[in-house]
């Protein structure tokens, strides 16, 4: 655990900054209006989130599937899966490239697409929404009344769980839109369909 807490700091509080500062030298980041007049609507918001959440699970989709492949896997993205059974902790334990390439990156897609248009306001939105719903998807819970269950195409803490205690498919993030087109979710549908005949056998 204090391994995990020296990882998860590391992270969020040297890597993360410095990126940022890196990226602010050289000016490649959008400066986004802070202004009372610009706020968005509750609509626009909307709209705005949703698109972020779209170009998210698609980049986040590639990239971890990305890190599974068998060469990089032992070297980065195993860490990660040191935690089988996943808490919430587990959802920012990552090795630093990992950190940038798996968790950085697919963020900052969508409003790097929308550019300097999205106000300040919106960006820390996605950040709460983005950062809820790795917690969600980690906590080890799956709980029916989590919003992120609201989303069509949802994935779930159980679809997660599977993904870290099989460590096998279920790449996504927010949807299971791309594993159901590319057929990586299908041990985990297998293994539920066996788990209902499991349960209705033993009910006979």
């Amino acid at each position: 655990m204090q391994k995990s807490i020296a990882v998860l700091l590391f992270n969020s509080n040297v890597l993360a900054p410095g990126v940022y500062l890196i990226l602010d030298r050289f000016q490649l980041l959008e400066k986004h209006s802070m202004a009372i007049e610009d706020l968005p609507s509750a609509l626009s918001l909307a709209l705005t989130i949703t698109f972020f959440m779209l170009c998210e699970d698609f980049v986040f989709y590639w990239t971890h599937r990305f890190l599974h492949w068998r060469v990089i896997y032992p070297y980065i993205h195993k860490m990660h899966h040191t935690h089988t059974t996943t808490v919430g902790i587990a959802a920012e334990y990552a090795h630093p490239i990992e950190f940038v390439l798996g968790n950085m990156l697919p963020t900052a897609v969508g409003p790097a697409i929308l550019g300097p248009n999205v106000h300040l306001l919106t960006i820390f939105a996605w950040y709460v929404i983005r950062f809820g719903e790795t917690l969600d998807g980690h906590c080890g819970y799956d709980f029916s009344w989590s919003p992120f269950r609201l989303i069509p195409f949802s994935g779930s803490a159980e679809y997660h769980d599977f993904h870290h205690a099989a460590n096998v498919g279920n790449f996504g993030s927010f949807f299971s839109i791309w594993d159901s087109v590319f057929g990586t979710n299908k041990a985990f549908y297998d293994a539920l369909k066996e788990r209902e005949e499991g349960i209705k056998a033993k009910k006979e």
